[in-house]
């Protein structure tokens, strides 16, 4: 029999501890507030990006029951013709769309049923890969990116 616990399991994350695990994973964090709505905000390689949070966890005041790493990139003119449905058709962690002047990148996250610490530091390191994966094709829309393989 092993004395090995079994690593912690969360239901919610409230925005100071979703700061600090993205700090557990290199990045710089920040807690901030937005029209009334909490977000934290950070950056991977070179381009700012927040985490949105979604449901209220009702038995945990504060906490939330998923959230939103998202990107949003100032555009100006019209997006190349297939650039956005080019990558939603090939990546299943992240989607794209255009919001008003801004390309949107988007990658959900769920934390209904209990996840642990390590799961959502997975997810922030899914997010690097997705981001760099995004950059390779704002360069060359015509390449499928590599992390939805």
């Amino acid at each position: 029999m092993s004395n090995e616990q079994s690593p912690a399991v969360r239901s919610a994350v409230n925005p100071e501890e979703m700061a600090e695990i993205l700090r557990r994973t290199g990045y710089r964090a920040t807690v901030a507030e937005l029209a009334g709505q909490p977000q934290v905000q950070s950056a991977a390689q070179g381009l700012g990006f927040f985490i949105g949070f979604g449901n209220a966890a009702p038995a945990a005041p504060g906490g939330f029951i998923d959230l939103a790493f998202q990107c949003l990139i100032s555009i100006q003119g019209e997006v190349p013709a297939g650039m956005i449905e080019g990558w939603n058709r090939s990546m299943r962690f992240a989607r794209l769309f255009r919001q008003d002047a801004f390309l949107v990148l988007t990658m959900d996250v769920v934390l209904a049923g209990g996840v642990t610490d390590d799961y959502l530091c997975a997810q922030c390191e899914l997010w690097d890969r997705v981001i760099r994966d995004f950059i390779l094709h704002l360069r060359n829309p015509a390449a499928e990116p590599t992390t939805g393989s």
